[in-house]
């Protein structure tokens, strides 16, 4: 392989090979003539975190023709509510979910939440939080954790300075926000936090 081929490579685009990805939907909803962020609580029937809070959403099928497409898909699969009623205003930063792949998060507008039917096989509940509450309330910050155990296939012995990734720990911030009774956390915040921050600037 030469220089040009290299180049030919880079510069023609990627098929987009989603696996394991998931793709959410941070709905926004005018409620009193103020906005409002829907979110959901996880059934308590599923295996995966069952009564967490979390935005809409799953994962990306092969059937969906890109990841906006399943966050409307999966919106609609859990809220009931019409694809026409949902505008996408912005994509925001993806994350990386060990379990999950990449998250693919939008900001929508819904029209009206009257025609709300939530499937009870995957939501246990749903609530509104104000925009102005959650940009005036700053979150609470916990932290975890992390121990670094390289697994029995990691080539440790042959690494320089291999000491430094031998059962380290180091501790990362969690962000928390508390709304009356119910807390949002875990990539739920880390997204919402993207989007206070995007409104704030």
């Amino acid at each position: 392989m030469n220089l040009e081929e290299i180049k030919q490579k880079l510069s023609t685009p990627q098929k987009k090979n989603y696996v394991r990805d998931a793709a959410v939907l941070l709905p926004l909803v005018s409620i009193k003539d103020e906005l409002h962020i829907l979110f959901q609580v996880r059934a308590l029937t599923l295996h995966a975190q069952p009564g967490e809070t979390c935005f809409p959403g799953g994962r990306i099928d092969r059937d969906d023709q890109d990841a906006q497409a399943a966050a409307l898909r999966e919106f609609h699969e859990e809220f009931g509510i019409k694809q026409e009623k949902v505008t996408i205003l912005s994509s925001l930063n993806k994350i990386e979910s060990p379990r999950r792949g990449l998250i693919h998060p939008f900001v929508a507008y819904i029209d009206s939440l009257d025609e709300i039917k939530p499937n009870t096989a995957e939501v246990e509940d749903w609530f509104t939080v104000p925009v102005a509450v959650l940009l005036s309330t700053p979150p609470e910050i916990g932290y975890v954790d992390v121990i670094i155990k390289p697994g029995k296939d990691f080539p440790i012995d042959r690494i320089a300075n291999a000491v430094a990734y031998q059962d380290k720990r180091y501790s990362t911030p969690e962000s928390f926000y508390v709304y009356k009774e119910h807390i949002i956390w875990g990539l739920t915040a880390r997204i919402l936090q993207e989007f206070l921050e995007h409104i704030k600037s």
